[in-house]
């Protein structure tokens, strides 16, 4: 007799295929059509198309630890562990990419001097580890190099750049809900939105991510001898990887359903159709790009 409680057999191909067509379809056009009004916003494109097509990687990634059709015997039921740092390498990217969206040129200006930052930095440490191996030498001479034509794609001053703990860092996910509103100030609705994903997701996945002791409980827990041998293990097993799939899936479409709502590619759609497919299966979280989609045609 089947356990009513449990989930059923999920075969993501119903989803899989059209999702993947459609988050294809955002790449090639955020490489492709990329509006003429940002022509000027040195190296948006590409971080938009990096970030779009990183967050396509990371959904099919997920699909193929932990589907269930096709079975494969090389499949484990336990990869789901893996699928916490994925997911919170999504929200990331949905985090990093709505938060540039508010102001391109100058979001992408202060994400790429942060950028530098962090490699100037990180370029010194190496310098006061290593500089006495010589083996070291010509992979420090390749980074000096990358670091020194990065300043021009910040936009640095010499002034700028002989000072690098000065630059603005990126802000962290937390950070950006909040960034310039007074705290007495209502949240607007991308702010609440990104503050909804903060308290209920980001902060859940980060202590899954880092395996803080409660984050090690959630997801690791079931691999303990005494626990995976236990009747109802297998169930709750399934259920953390459908939870773990189901978000992959619910964070890129939000993704898109964010990049179609700014650049209005033409896609909504293709994106309605994939969110109605995902919702039948209690995929609900993120629906508010949908919504915006709506709302925008109007």
């Amino acid at each position: 007799m089947t356990n009513s409680t449990e989930p059923k057999l999920i075969d993501f191909k119903v989803i899989g295929d059209p999702l993947n067509n459609l988050l294809t379809a955002v790449g090639n056009k955020l490489s492709r059509e990329w509006p003429a009004k940002y022509k000027n916003a040195v190296g948006a494109r590409e971080l938009f198309v990096m970030y779009q097509r990183a967050a396509q990687m990371a959904l099919v990634s997920s699909l193929y630890l932990c589907g269930d059709v096709p079975p494969d015997p090389r499949r484990k039921a336990e990869f789901c562990v893996s699928l916490a740092p994925i997911n919170r390498a999504l929200l990331d990217i949905l985090f990093t990419v709505a938060f540039i969206l508010e102001d391109v040129p100058s979001r992408c200006e202060w994400f790429h001097e942060a950028g530098w930052r962090e490699a100037r930095l990180e370029l010194d440490r190496y310098i006061v580890e290593y500089r006495a191996f010589p083996e070291w030498q010509p992979w420090l001479s390749e980074l000096t190099d990358f670091v020194k034509a990065g300043s021009g794609l910040a936009n640095l001053t010499p002034q700028q750049a002989a000072d690098p703990r000065a630059l603005r860092s990126w802000p962290t996910p937390g950070a950006m809900a909040r960034y310039g509103v007074s705290p007495d100030q209502p949240l607007a609705p991308l702010r609440a939105f990104m503050k909804y994903l903060d308290d209920f997701f980001y902060i859940d996945l980060s202590q899954q991510a880092h395996l803080a002791a409660w984050g090690m409980a959630k997801r690791t827990s079931f691999l303990l001898d005494e626990i995976r041998d236990m009747p109802t293990t297998p169930g709750q097993v399934r259920k953390y990887r459908y939870y773990q799939i189901g978000q992959a899936v619910a964070f890129v479409l939000a993704l898109a359903s964010e990049l179609e709502a700014h650049f209005d590619f033409g896609l909504r759609q293709s994106l309605l159709f994939v969110w109605d497919l995902a919702r039948p299966a209690g995929l609900n979280h993120g629906a508010r790009g949908a919504k915006r989609q709506e709302s925008s045609d109007a």
